[in-house]
């Protein structure tokens, strides 16, 4: 009831923004958005949605740090890659709950590997392009505040990541369309219009098109992703950073007020710090997709996860 008073808001003001928050860790790193496209693993990873799964700790039990800069990044492929490795070497290499096999050693192709495709779903989605994205997507890196470099020119420096995306969500399945589906979706509402009606939708934004055409059901929301900090920057308020400045932006940048999260039902110790700590409170509880390694072959394999949707006014 409460998702329908606010959609019905929505249709009448366009003053009300939303933006999801998922795929968050605060302790080490969060699973991170992926997909195998131009790769081999195309067929079986797909851009799949990722929940907080790892385990949490006091990392960010301490105010905002001063001493932590966070920066928008721009899209090139050194960035790109760097983040890229960041995650792998970071998150999923190091946390035994993101694989399906228990190996004592990683080889250097199956790692390359798993880099590659990190890497490629970070291109598509942050990269530089020719053009305008429809859905807006951002990369922000948290560094040390004395440090005159922030930028992912090198992975030294780095203390924490974090990504934006605007993406659409159902509120009848109770879940957050991929980019893919989402672009699709808007590409098929304004093409359905006649040649003068589509003019008029050449420059609206992605939230007046699914207001406008799309179902009630289907609203825009921008996506909180890719949250991590590095093993050495715990304890430094460095996760607390990077989520204040990502709905600082989302909110004075992209006009969203709202954030949204996704975490594993299973994962109690985040859910405990995301309500008591961060004040979000329980908006869903859906099945979906996930993702997990195989360390053997150097791939990410999906599987199904109960997670709780969680959201608070920012």
């Amino acid at each position: 009831q409460e998702v329908n008073n606010e959609r019905q808001t929505q249709a009448t003001m366009k003053l009300l923004r939303t933006i999801v928050l998922y795929g968050c860790s605060i302790v080490v790193v969060s699973s991170f958005t992926l997909t195998a496209t131009r790769s081999a693993y195309h067929a079986t990873t797909t851009r799949n949605l990722f929940f907080a799964d790892a385990p949490t700790t006091k990392e960010d039990n301490n105010p905002l740090n001063n001493n932590v800069r966070v920066s928008t990044l721009d899209g090139s492929e050194t960035s790109i890659y760097n983040a890229a490795k960041i995650l792998v070497d970071a998150f999923w290499l190091q946390s035994p709950q993101q694989l399906i096999n228990t190996v004592s050693d990683v080889s250097d192709s199956a790692k390359a590997s798993l880099i590659t495709i990190q890497a490629d779903d970070l291109m598509g989605k942050y990269g530089e392009r020719m053009g305008k994205r429809k859905l807006d997507a951002l990369m922000l890196a948290a560094f040390d505040d004395g440090n005159e470099s922030v930028s992912l020119s090198t992975t030294d420096n780095v203390l924490g990541l974090v990504t934006i995306e605007v993406r659409l969500l159902d509120t009848l399945s109770k879940d957050i369309l991929n980019a893919d589906a989402s672009e699709r979706m808007l590409t098929q509402a304004v093409a359905s219009l006649g040649p003068k009606q589509r003019r008029e939708y050449k420059d609206s934004s992605v939230f007046d098109i699914a207001t406008e055409l799309l179902p009630p059901e289907i609203t825009a929301v921008c996506s909180l992703s890719n949250l991590c900090v590095a093993p050495s920057a715990r304890r430094r308020g460095v996760a607390a950073a990077l989520c204040n400045e990502a709905e600082r932006v989302a909110k004075e940048k992209l006009g969203f007020n709202k954030m949204y999260l996704r975490v594993e039902t299973e994962n109690n110790a985040a859910k405990k710090l995301y309500e008591e700590k961060l004040g979000y409170e329980c908006k869903f509880e859906v099945n979906a997709k996930a993702l997990r390694v195989d360390g053997d072959s150097g791939r990410f394999v999906e599987i199904k996860s109960d997670i709780v949707v969680m959201g608070k006014s920012i």
